[in-house]
């Protein structure tokens, strides 16, 4: 329910791609920045993926330039917004525009990894009334989908086994698609591997939540507030009843004393299998993967294309592993992507 502001750019070529729109983050950073419609921007590609808008060009700022505004209601729906610290969320609980991002959200490829199921497929299962609550999709049949454009007999078939075939996805997947507010993918491998299961996660307070590595108390208040909701409660029936794993798998329980007990991973670059799979065999071997590169690194895992991360690990001395040499080191009984 966030309302993240986005900028509108002339096409233009950064690193290898043409970018039309970048992330402005929220409204107080446009304001800090002084970013104006119809300025000349200064775009980078923040993290090497997502085109964000750095700086502004004084000097080549049109006259009429205007500020951009916060908008008073949702813009989607029209429904009411709340601050919360930097961010504006809309409250309205029946927002089309939640819903959408919502199951792009439970869909995508580090979550259930519903293939077939992109923004143009949710957007069509939401307009034509199909999908009314996310759990809905686990109803659909290939006679509905293939009413919709460009849906015929085998990509509705198609569509329909991979939302069969995402029921089985690992339980920490789960968690990360359910969208619970500061549960990131690593955050919800964690969830899993501690609990074991849905239903203790879901009874978990904050005194126990806090006690999952790399889990704050913001965090831990988020997570248990979440799951007092009532419509968790029954989302979380509905997805029980349609066969969807609510157990971790053996791959995602933590091995003591396994290869990589202690040591800490950053993942960077283009490898033969999503990150997430890779972050979920590092933790299943006891160890543990964050986002940047520092003196506390041991590894660094590089794919393809490896970027700034890259550099930065040869200047601390960290070593890197490309795939062979991770596998390796993981061992031959090391739990399968």
């Amino acid at each position: 329910g966030v309302i993240t502001p986005v900028a509108e750019l002339d096409p233009v070529q950064l690193s290898g791609t043409t970018v039309s729109r970048a992330t402005l983050h929220n409204f107080e950073e446009i304001a800090r920045k002084d970013i104006r419609v119809g300025d000349w921007v200064t775009v980078e590609k923040a993290g090497e993926i997502i085109p964000a808008v750095l700086s502004v060009n004084l000097k080549r700022r049109p006259k009429d330039a205007g500020p951009i505004r916060p908008p008073a209601r949702c813009p989607v729906c029209g429904g009411p917004l709340r601050k919360e610290e930097v961010f504006l969320r809309c409250t309205a609980p029946d927002c089309v525009g939640q819903l959408k991002r919502r199951l792009q959200h439970f869909a995508h490829r580090g979550a259930m990894d519903i293939e077939g199921m992109g923004e143009v497929m949710v957007a069509q299962l939401i307009d034509a009334g199909l999908v009314q609550h996310l759990d809905q999709i686990y109803g659909l049949t290939e006679e509905q989908l293939a009413g919709l454009e460009r849906m015929g007999e085998k990509s509705a078939a198609n569509l329909v086994a991979g939302i069969a075939t995402s029921k089985r996805r690992p339980l920490g997947r789960l968690i990360f698609a359910l969208g619970i507010p500061q549960v990131g993918a690593v955050s919800a491998e964690a969830l899993a591997r501690h609990f074991g299961s849905m239903e203790k996660l879901e009874k978990a307070g904050v005194e126990d939540l806090v006690r999952v590595k790399d889990v704050g108390k913001k965090m831990a208040e988020e997570v248990a507030a979440f799951f007092r909701e009532a419509s968790t409660r029954r989302l979380l029936e509905s997805l029980r009843k349609a066969g969807c794993n609510f157990t971790a798998l053996p791959g995602e329980l933590a091995v003591h004393g396994g290869p990589f007990s202690g040591k800490k991973f950053v993942i960077t670059g283009t490898l033969s299998a999503p990150r997430e799979e890779f972050t979920r065999r590092i933790q299943s071997l006891g160890g543990s993967v964050a986002g940047t590169v520092s003196a506390k690194t041991d590894y660094l895992l590089a794919g393809e294309e490896a970027g700034s991360k890259l550099a930065k690990a040869k200047g601390l001395g960290v070593r890197v592993l490309n795939e062979a040499e991770f596998e390796r080191l993981a061992g031959p009984d090391s739990p399968a992507r």
